[in-house]
Order: structure tokens, then sequence, then C-alpha cells
């Protein structure tokens, strides 16, 4: 019975990352802005366009224009498993396209150099299916996020060259979560392999901020810090329903009983950016950005149900999650007066440590490569288009890194990888 509590903590961790760092360890998304995306998500030292306002709000303040923009992205992700314990067994997610989306809009306030915007993205989300037939589907065999972030932001220009901005976040987020396995239910004079499944759904919002300054130091350099603070996603009330089959209803009650709730509360970790944009010349740019985000706030994860039986009780477990740096560069090339051509590239290192590594966080060390498009129809309409491309190295998790911190019974054991590919296209009208 403690795989089914711990299925259910490990959903909780999924949510607070999802409504909270395209994939990114602990599924971070990533996919604030096409123009970003395809120079490999830089911006924060070099504002690019109204994306700004959540990659950076002090270069917010330094556009040259208002206007709206309106992008979207559609997320191909796959991820597979081979077991150590089982020679040749593998699997592979068979998961449902997201379309991560985001809306920036801008206008110049009746007071000099006050700019004020309002940004609605997804920065984090994931839909993951390993089926109830793999191995581990006792664990997870289906998870499905969504989150958005709603960021009223204002920009004040101090100087010509320096800029400050800060928007205040509200956070929605939602999960699903979908289990499938088997109990031996022999000591209760029952049959046992009794099939259990269930399904958790929960909703939550939150407050947090996002505040950023910016530097043109010449023609030629830029600089930009900012941060996006921790938000704290306090579940309460989530329904987790359970169903076992085969059984008279009044012992099922009793094992699992129907309305029962649970609640939790976990941080969403802070990102602080720093980035440096290069005017290398009239027709090209480049930019480099290192992202902080700290994940050592998940120190462990702890929940409780409304009511506890003698199958299902709290839990509290170590996760231990380390700080990580993503490291990013990026560049554009004016091919024409309309036209313009984009490359990028990344790396981010994972934050969790073997023996921590679930169905819901496969997580590996990424390498992300982007290009991409922007052509403008007219001097004030446009498009912009990019490609995605994540791959990763293996990684194996053995019976030795779970032994450690005691997670055995309730990670995979074996070797995982991950790949997707992102394409995506926003619209924008300059004013």
């Amino acid at each position: 019975m403690k795989n089914i509590v711990t299925a259910v903590t490990v959903s909780l961790l999924v949510l607070c990352i999802s409504a909270g760092s395209a994939l990114a360890g602990g599924y971070q998304l990533n996919l604030l802005g096409q123009r970003q995306i395809a120079m490999g998500h830089t911006g924060a030292g070099m504002p690019l366009d109204l994306a700004a306002i959540a990659q950076n709000p002090g270069g917010f303040s330094l556009l040259d224009h208002n206007g709206i923009n309106l992008g979207s992205s559609a997320t191909f992700i796959n991820s597979t498993f081979s077991s150590s314990l089982v020679q040749g067994y593998e699997a592979e997610t068979d998961s449902d396209v997201r379309t991560p989306f985001s809306i920036y809009a801008a206008y110049d306030l009746p007071v000099d150099n006050l700019k004020a915007g309002l940004g609605v993205y997804t920065p984090y989300g994931n839909s993951l299916r390993w089926g109830d037939d793999w191995m581990y589907s006792g664990l997870l065999s289906e998870i499905s996020m969504f989150t958005v972030f709603i960021q009223p932001t204002v920009g004040y220009q101090l100087t010509e060259r320096i800029g400050v901005g800060a928007g205040l976040i509200y956070a929605i987020g939602s999960v699903n979560l979908q289990r499938s396995t088997e109990l031996d239910l022999t000591a209760f004079g029952m049959a046992d392999d009794v099939p259990l499944h269930v399904e958790l759904d929960g909703s939550t919002n939150a407050f947090g901020f996002n505040t950023g300054i910016h530097y043109q130091h010449n023609d030629m350099l830029s600089l930009g810090v900012s941060y996006r603070s921790k938000i704290d996603m306090d579940m309460e009330g989530g329904d987790a329903n359970f169903t076992l089959t085969g059984v008279p209803e009044q012992f099922a009650e009793a094992m699992f009983p129907s309305g029962n709730t649970f609640d939790a509360s976990l941080p969403l970790p802070a990102v602080l950016s720093i980035g440096l944009g290069l005017n290398v010349s009239e027709d090209l740019r480049l930019a480099l950005d290192g992202n902080l985000t700290f994940w050592s706030t998940y120190e462990n994860l702890a929940f409780d149900f409304e009511e506890n039986t003698q199958a299902l009780e709290d839990s509290n477990e170590p996760r231990d999650y380390n700080d990580r740096w993503i490291f990013r560069i990026g560049g554009e090339w004016d091919a024409t007066d309309a036209l313009q051509i984009r490359l990028g590239s990344y790396y981010d290192p994972s934050p969790v440590d073997e023996g921590y590594i679930t169905p819901e966080t496969p997580d590996v060390d990424r390498f992300g490569f982007s290009a991409g498009v922007g052509y403008a129809f007219t001097p004030q309409f446009g498009m912009n288009a990019s490609v995605l491309v994540i791959t990763s190295g293996s990684r194996e998790q053995s019976l030795e890194d779970a032994a450690q911190p005691g997670t055995p019974s309730v990670v995979p054991i074996g070797e995982f990888q991950t790949s997707a590919v992102i394409p995506g296209i926003s619209v924008y009208h300059n004013f």
C-alpha cells in the first residue's frame, strides 16, 4: 500500500513544478517567445520583443514599440526506459501533443518613460503516458499538467541606457494523474491480483513576482539581470479516487474511502537569469544567457489525506534536488530588410540525483538545438517561427543508487532517455 501513497506524493511534486523551469530540468518548459526559442531561448540581456515581459521586465522598459504578440508551440516528447532487472525489457511513452502558448501586450502610460504590459504564458506543463502495461504502471501510467501565468507588468526607463521593471505573477495550475496496479488481498481472505485504478485531480493558484534591470552600455553591448521569485503552491482538497475491481463495495470503501481528499504545500523554485547582448554589426546580433534555477528548495515532499485508513496514510519523503545553471547561446542575422534567420543552443544539466528519478520526471542532462526565421510583412506586422530539438544521453538508475536514499520500491530501476521536437509560431502587430 505504501506505493499508493508515494504515487500521490510524486503527483503533487509535479503539479507544483508545472505550476511554478523547451523541456528543462524538472519539466520547466521555457517556451516564452518564438524569437527567443529560435536563439536558444536567450534574451535576458537583449530585449528582442514583447516576450521580454516574461524574460526580463527591465529590458521591456526600453523597447521602442508597443503592440501585441500571440504565439504557440507544439511539444512532441518521447521518453524511453530499459530495465536493469528484466533482461530485454523496454518501454516508451505515447504522450499527447501539448500546445503551450503566450500572449503579450504593451502600451505607453501617460507618464514619461513609463510602460505597462501584460503577459499570459505557460512556462510549465507536461503530458506523459507510459500506459497500463509497462512494468512500473503501479507508480504511474499517465499524467497531464497545465499551467498559466498571468503577469501584469510595469517598466520604467530610468535613463537613456538603464531600464527597470517588475510584474506580479498569478499562477494557475492543474494536474490529472492515473496509475494502475494489482493488489494481493489474500491476507483479507480474498483473491490476489485485484486490479486497483488510481486517479488524482487537483488545481491550485498562487502569487509570485518577476523583476529585472537592463543596461545598454553602448550601441554594441547590453547586459540584463532578472529574477522570478519562488512560488509556494498550496493545494487543498485535491480529489483522490481509488477503484478496486472484483471486491465487495463495503470492503473497497473501508480500504479507500470515496470522496477522500488531500492537501499539500510545495515550493516552486526561484530563477535568476543573467544575459549579455552583442550587436556585432548592423545585421548580426549574438546573445549569451545563464539561468540559475534554485531547485534545492525541494528538500522533501509531504502531504496529508483528509481520511487515513489501514491502506492509506500520510507521507513525507526526501527529494534533495540540486541548484542548476542552464547555459545558452543564440544569434540572429538580418538576411534582408524583412527576413531574419536565427540559430541557438543550450546545455541543461539535470537537478535530480540517481535514486530520485521517477516516471513523472525521467530527468536526464539535455542539449537543445534551435533554429527559426522572422518575416516582417509590413513595418508593423510580421511573424516568427522556431523549431527546437532536444536530445539527451542515456542515464541509468541502479538498485545501489536507490538504496542510499531508501527509494528502491518507489523509483524505476533502469536506464532513461528523453528527446523532443518542438515547433512554434507567433504573429505580432506593433504600433
